[in-house]
């Protein structure tokens, strides 16, 4: 990803500083912020129609393409769904956190692997990597862009039963990742050939360390309350105060379900509070249908 692409990105998108009781040590919560008492929702639109190259193509690819046709190139690779069913953009979403937020890049580009454009991303819904002190980790996520956070919830969770209570569909999906992971450029061979181990060097499934980044989009109470009037801001103690009581009462519904436990992976939650996250959509599927063609 080039550094005009972050440095918009980490302009648009912010961390939420609250203290959040209920919130794990390493969950986070991200959102956009104001203008003139505009939540500035629509330069997301902007920062995801620029992203999808860096997330829908290879390295290679992009190198090797010109770049007057990365649009059409990439865009050809997001789902045909119905913009209400589709998940590429949660996905998107998750893969500019984990790239930008955490410095954590991917190790295979999963749009690719589908074979028509009418199913969706099947098994998790990134795959990307860490490595500290010579020992990987992988990042393995999954994304719901929902306009309901209990909706967000419930659905992260099933997908969660389906894909950490099932060991062999985990290994599954290591072997498949295994024969995709692309030579990352800025990745030195003897941390490359590390990588390739934990995927896929058959290690047991109980010496790799997995983490699992939950993102959860829904529609803000608390932001569309502060939409509208010109000095609201998300640093304000005001939106601060509100915002915290707000993600208090998520967190904790997210805490309250029975999430899958495995010694090795380690699940964490990303909230994204949005405006509304239907208008969203609408705005990004005609961005989508003209850089298709």
């Amino acid at each position: 990803m080039d550094s005009s692409l972050k440095t918009r990105l980490c302009n648009q998108i912010f961390k939420v500083e609250v203290g959040v009781q209920s919130a794990g040590e390493d969950d986070a919560s991200f959102t956009l912020d104001y203008e003139d008492g505009r939540y500035r929702q629509n330069e997301l639109v902007g920062i995801i129609r620029d992203a999808v190259p860096f997330f829908a193509l290879t390295e290679d690819e992009i190198s090797t393409i010109d770049k007057s046709e990365w649009n059409k190139n990439s865009f050809t690779r997001i789902s045909d769904a119905n913009r209400k069913s589709k998940g590429d953009y949660g996905e998107l979403l998750l893969f500019l956190i984990l790239s930008v937020f955490y410095d954590v890049p991917k190790f295979v580009t999963k749009a690719r692997l589908r074979s028509t454009t009418r199913e969706q991303i099947k098994g998790f819904d990134c795959a990307h990597f860490s490595i500290s002190d010579s020992k990987v980790t992988l990042w393995l996520g999954e994304a719901k862009f929902h306009q309901s956070i209990s909706s967000a919830i419930t659905s992260a969770l099933k997908s969660l039963q389906e894909h950490l209570n099932d060991s062999g569909r985990i290994k599954s999906e290591l072997r498949l990742l295994g024969g995709e992971i692309e030579i990352n450029k800025q990745l030195e061979e003897e941390k490359y050939e590390l990588l390739k181990s934990y995927v896929a060097g058959g290690r047991s499934l109980d010496k790799v360390d997995i983490a699992v980044p939950v993102l959860c989009t829904y529609d803000s109470k608390c932001i569309k309350n502060f939409s509208g009037k010109m000095d609201s801001d998300i640093e304000s103690d005001d939106f601060k105060d509100k915002m915290s009581v707000e993600l208090e009462e998520n967190f904790k519904n997210i805490y309250s379900k029975d999430w899958p436990k495995r010694k090795n992976i380690k699940i964490v939650f990303f909230i994204v509070p949005l405006e509304s996250v239907s208008e969203l959509k609408k705005s990004i599927e005609l961005v989508e249908n003209a850089m298709k063609f």
